[in-house]
């Protein structure tokens, strides 16, 4: 919602804190507070120039939060502090190493510790922090209603951004409001990122424009005790509406002697005054002595709030002294004092001293400023916004600190270290010998921070050029890790290859992440029998380190290739051999590998779901706390809900999956999500939904080369095209697939593709392409003959070629050993439909009414109906049965999940101790919570607390 500016001109005036004019905007904001304690989260942006009553504003709505028994949070982002990581996040919660809230102080040492530069330990600090930080504001909000103000995000570095954005995407059922300011320009990419999510999100925008000329009058009436004169409101005129140019020309007037009181007004003895609230600041420093104007400078130089010991550190004086010597300027209005630190007055006024000392001179301050600090003890990230200032180019003990402050900035936010790298690498003078080093740190910061494109390229410049030796390896395993997170496959293998024929000799623990990138690569890419070849070369590597680790790189790699080429039985060894090595080790966890994971697809791949669901609740558990596999996970999980029809928890898993997938730039996860989801509503009888499900799988269908998931696509968007009559579409694209993993070499869906290709092959006379199906699948036996359903699905494609029962028959005994709905209804009925026809109607009708049920219980009607259409056929009178009758609202009609879900929450629980509780993910209780809200018509928490005491009267 946008409130333009200038919406209502009612005027309030409160004694002692003086709020004048902007009554519309008040009204708004108090009623944002008022909501927050209905139990629903919501965000207020406040849009303004400096000056314009931003920070009055967020007092009154402050004010108005404390009067109602609300928890507030403060924190304020500041221009020289942008290298400090999570800064404003951490300075509203007092997330600090000495809090007496244990809690936080654990979340402090999360923040401050660990200097592992490594990808996986940048991603994870950050998510954890993160996840942490939400979780205490959940806490919060559970106790009382709490209020969180960020000031001058602006200036906020951009790990304290995504802390904002992920509060209000995440805590959506919470008592929260998250109130931000900010000035309309400069915007960075970052600030206009998270105000786009705000305002996705539903937040109020209040636009502050100037106050009206009446509205001025009132607030220097207010100010002075009686009304302006006509010479002092036209004065007043010129401050353009802004109120604290107002304030600070009248206080100027009085405090310089200009103003002249009569018993009725206020009037000004002079027509001269500055230009501006700059011009006045300076006029101020004007009566300054030169040793209080060099110290307010310094003051300026180390930012809007100082603390008093820094200064004291930069000119060499003892902190009494800097307060004595500053007197003048607290007496000037100047400089305030807030828990040792000095305070400018405003912003304005440190902006305006600030640019009033000459370019080259403020460039000098901050270096001096960094020199002190830096023998004063200070933390690298405290020097590190002074040498961003202040070194020019050939300050090499200035690119020295700069990237010692990347090297501890970086675990916890890559953005930063980044920054903080190019800086570094632009202070050095050309042919500098440490020039190639610098390099390849920022190219590795580049991959940390998710600049993946930009990564590969720098690598790839720095070694297609003379290079320093000891960089070479560091580039190469660089720019392999670039290329692989860009999906570019064919250049992983070529990257690889050139880095193991490359000038300097590899170790195993750089030959076997390699090798295992490469094979993965190679089975994605679409020659899985290469990437057998690549992992078992980075098996030998490994084993003949003796490393667990590195086997474990290998194992996992080598299981996806085995698995890809149908040999499910030898990937499920590969898989259990990883998980117990990793399960023994104390360093697997330093590389970005989930054996638990691995082994959970292994299982779900050989048809033991129930098991898979163990090994992926323990990834879960081990996901939580680093987020690197989250979505991989999540999704994993989703689709084992899904092949057992347990669609109701099935669906909010596969929309937590998708979104956790987006905030990973992971498409190809969003649309597994995706593809899933088309299926179930396709099955449901909802196409509308369906195909506006489907349209976001467009792209992983286009083109002359299909993605390695394109199996799952496939089949969703052909059973669509079936159900709305198009079944040549559907097996023209069946068949595309089919064809494109066949010349490959890959069968990891031919379970999933085969059934209805052969059934849309034999109904539009391609009876060839059935019998090639057919005795693929045969093949496909051989290669795993422990798996039920890779048995199961060559029965049915044989029986429906040969027009024989026998084989059907077995392959329905084969299903109800299994708990997968597709195989078990799919193989009733293919083998009903044949019996139907020679006669058999008895039998049919039994297995229709076997996958009736099964239809039924997971929800889904479309296909129900089908079946009963040809129930009726035969003679049969099906009724509706089943679960589904359960309501659609109201406690009934809640799904198992649900009520477990609800019932935490209303015991107090926080997202994120109820995703521990029930070995979900706090996203999956968040899609819980939307769909329990909407069945039980609830806005909050408090509200669903009362509807689940009363369903257990």
């Amino acid at each position: 919602m946008d409130v333009p500016p200038g919406i209502g001109h009612a005027v309030e005036v409160s004694t002692g804190r003086g709020v004048v004019g902007r009554g519309g905007e008040f009204a708004v904001a108090a009623d944002a507070v008022r909501r927050a304690g209905e139990g629903r989260a919501s965000a207020l942006v406040v849009e303004g120039e400096t000056g314009i009553g931003k920070s009055r504003l967020v007092e009154v709505v402050e004010d108005a939060a404390r009067s109602r028994g609300y928890a507030v949070f403060h924190g304020q982002a500041h221009p020289f502090e942008r290298t400090r990581p999570f800064g404003v996040v951490a300075n509203a919660l007092d997330l600090r190493r000495r809090s007496p809230d244990p809690r936080r102080a654990e979340v402090a040492a999360l923040l401050e510790g660990g200097s592992d530069p490594s990808t996986a330990a940048a991603g994870s600090r950050q998510y954890r922090v993160v996840e942490e930080v939400v979780d205490l504001v959940e806490t919060s909000c559970a106790e009382r209603p709490t209020v969180l103000v960020a000031e001058d995000v602006h200036w906020a570095d951009e790990t304290s951004l995504s802390v904002i954005s992920s509060l209000v995407r995440r805590l959506p059922f919470s008592a929260l409001l998250v109130v931000v300011t900010v000035r309309p320009a400069p915007m960075s990419a970052a600030v206009a990122r998270l105000l786009e999510d705000l305002s996705g999100g539903g937040a109020l925008t209040l636009r502050l424009g100037p106050l009206d000329p009446a509205d001025v009058v009132m607030l220097a009436e207010h100010e002075l005790g009686a009304p302006p004169g006509p010479r002092l409101t036209a004065m007043l005129g010129t401050a353009g509406g802004n109120p604290l140019w107002a304030t600070a020309l009248l206080r100027s007037l009085e405090s310089e002697g200009l103003l002249r009181r009569s018993d009725d007004a206020v009037e000004a003895t002079t027509a001269e005054l500055p230009a501006s609230l700059g011009d006045l600041v300076v006029r101020r420093l004007q009566d300054l002595s030169p040793d209080t104007l060099q110290l307010l400078r310094v003051t300026a130089v180390l930012g809007d709030a100082v603390a008093v010991r820094d200064v004291a550190a930069v000119v060499r004086l003892g902190p009494a002294e800097v307060a004595r010597s500053l007197g003048d300027a607290f007496d000037a209005q100047l400089l305030d004092e807030a828990d040792e630190h000095l305070v400018f007055r405003h912003q304005l006024v440190h902006d305006a001293i600030y640019r009033h000392i000459p370019a080259p001179a403020r460039r000098m301050l901050h270096r001096e400023a960094a020199a002190a600090l830096v023998a004063s003890g200070a933390d690298p990230l405290d020097v590190a916004d002074h040498l961003l200032l202040g070194a020019e180019r050939g300050d090499e003990e200035a690119a020295a600190w700069l990237r010692d402050a990347a090297r501890e900035a970086g675990p916890r936010s890559p953005t930063v270290a980044l920054e903080l790298l190019r800086r570094a690498e632009a202070l050095l003078p050309g042919g500098h010998p440490d020039a190639d080093v610098v390099s390849a740190e920022v190219a590795e910061a580049l991959l940390r921070a998710g600049e993946v494109a930009e990564a590969s390229a720098r690598a790839e410049a720095v070694l297609a050029r003379q290079h320093a030796p000891e960089v070479d390896v560091r580039l190469r395993l660089t720019l392999v890790g670039a290329l692989a997170l860009q999906n570019r496959a064919a250049e992983v293998v070529t990257a690889v290859r050139d880095s193991l024929a490359g000038p300097t000799p590899l170790g195993p623990f750089d030959q076997v992440p390699l090798l295992a990138q490469e094979s993965w690569a190679l089975t994605y890419g679409g020659d899985p029998a290469e990437g057998e070849a690549a992992g078992r070369r980075a098996l030998v590597v490994a084993e003949q380190a003796g490393h667990d680790a590195m086997t474990v790189w290998a194992l996992t790699a080598l299981l996806v290739a085995v698995g890809r080429q149908g040999r499910f039985g030898e990937a499920l060894a590969h898989a259990r051999r990883a998980a117990a090595l990793a399960a023994g080790s104390h360093d697997v966890r330093t590389l970005p590998l989930q054996p638990s994971l691995f082994l959970g697809l292994a299982l779900f791949d050989h048809d033991l779901v129930a098991e898979a669901r163990t090994a992926y609740r323990e990834a879960l558990a081990d996901e939580l706390g680093s987020g690197w596999w989250l979505a991989d996970t999540l999704m994993a999980d989703a689709e084992a809900c899904f092949v057992v029809g347990e669609w109701d928890d099935a669906l909010p898993r596969l929309v937590a999956g998708g979104e956790a997938a987006r905030e990973k730039s992971h498409p190809l996860l969003e649309s597994q999500s995706l593809a899933h989801r088309t299926v179930i509503a396709t099955a449901v009888g909802d196409l509308r939904a369906a195909r506006q499900l489907s349209e976001g799988l467009a792209g992983s269908l286009a083109g002359d080369t299909l993605s390695y998931n394109a199996g799952v696509v496939a089949y969703a968007v052909a059973g669509l095209k079936a159900a709305e009559g198009d079944p040549t579409g559907a097996y023209d694209l069946l068949l595309r697939c089919w064809r494109y993993d066949t010349a490959r070499g890959s069968r990891y869906y031919h379970r999933r593709l085969a059934p209805d290709l052969v059934r849309l092959a034999l109904a539009l006379d391609h009876r060839d392409v059935a019998v090639e199906v057919a005795d693929t699948l045969d093949a496909d036996v051989v290669l795993a003959p422990d798996v039920p359903s890779v048995r199961g699905v060559a029965l049915r494609c044989r029986g429906l070629v040969d027009d024989a029962a026998d084989p059907l028959l077995e392959a329905v005994d084969l299903a109800r050993r299994s708990p997968l709905l597709l195989e078990h209804t799919g193989a009733c009925e293919d083998a009903a439909s044949l019996l139907a026809r020679c006669g058999r109607r008895e039998e049919a009708a039994a297995l229709l009414a076997e996958a009736l049920e099964r239809h039924e219980r997971a929800g889904a009607d479309a296909w129900a109906g089908r079946v009963r259409a040809q129930l009726r056929g035969l003679g049969a009178h099906p009724g509706q049965r089943g679960p589904r009758d359960r309501p659609e609202t109201g406690w009934e009609s809640l799904t198992a999940t649900e009520r477990a879900v609800s019932t935490l929450v209303a015991e107090g629980l926080t997202n994120g101790a109820v995703a521990r509780r029930l070995y979900i993910s706090p996203h999956t209780v968040n899609t819980h919570l939307r769909h329990v809200f909407a069945k039980l018509g609830v806005s909050n928490r408090v509200a669903l607390a009362g509807v689940v005491h009363r369903s257990n009267e």
